[in-house]
């Protein structure tokens, strides 16, 4: 992560032949899911993505840049629990784990075209979580849904997670030095949110897919 840090900000301060800097909104949905021993059958959590973005663009075809983003990660899980009776069936409900991030993707890439264009990236992408919460089913006596509670886990889950991404996208030069792209980017985490306190050692990792949309605004040509 130091090294990626080092050429982002020595690429920054160079004056290199080519150099064009762009700056950006973007937004999308998150589809993300765990890996670890435990919630072998966890379903998607769909949540929000978005945030800014700052982009380098050397020679025309390679790039560095970074993005300042709001993350909503997690997962839900699928629980049967037993009637007054003992009994298992009919009596499924979900349970949902919601962790919420700013994260600060660092990334270089490839671009290829004019006015419309392919590009691919990879990263590394520091995370830092900003609230954990678990919604869990609650039953009365008879084993009757009653409604949910809401759990506050932030002090309990690990508050730093880094992952790797791989970013595919296009995108479209519009007049006045817009360009409006679009891009589908695939995470994976490298470290665990599970710890000691949390679910212990189950290794818990978050991954999962983000599908943008976003506008660029070329400072220089």
């Amino acid at each position: 992560m130091r090294k990626l840090l080092f050429i982002l900000l020595a690429a920054i301060s160079m004056n290199a032949f080519g150099q064009v800097h762009s700056i950006g909104i973007q937004s999308g949905v998150n589809l993300t899911n765990l890996t670890g021993n435990i919630f072998k059958d966890s379903g998607y959590r769909t949540g929000f993505i978005g945030g800014f973005n700052y982009e380098l663009l050397i020679k025309n075809k390679y790039t560095i840049g970074t993005d300042l983003i709001y993350s909503q990660q997690g997962f839900i899980d699928d629980q049967t629990f037993p009637d007054m009776n003992g009994s298992m069936l009919g009596n499924t409900q979900n349970s949902k784990y919601y962790y919420d991030y700013l994260s600060i993707p660092i990334k270089l890439g490839y671009t290829k075209g004019a006015k419309l264009k392919e590009f691919i990236k990879i990263g590394l992408s520091p995370s830092f979580l900003l609230s954990a919460e678990s919604t869990i089913p609650m039953f009365d006596s008879a084993g009757n849904l009653t409604g949910y509670k809401k759990v506050d886990v932030k002090n309990n889950v690990s508050k730093f997670d880094l992952g790797g991404l791989l970013e595919i996208g296009i995108g479209y030069s519009l007049k006045n030095r817009i360009e409006l792209f679009s891009s589908l980017t695939g995470r994976k985490s490298l470290t665990t949110f599970s710890n000691a306190d949390y679910f212990g050692d189950s290794k818990m990792r978050h991954y999962g897919f983000s599908l943008i949309a976003g506008l660029k605004y070329r400072i220089n040509d």
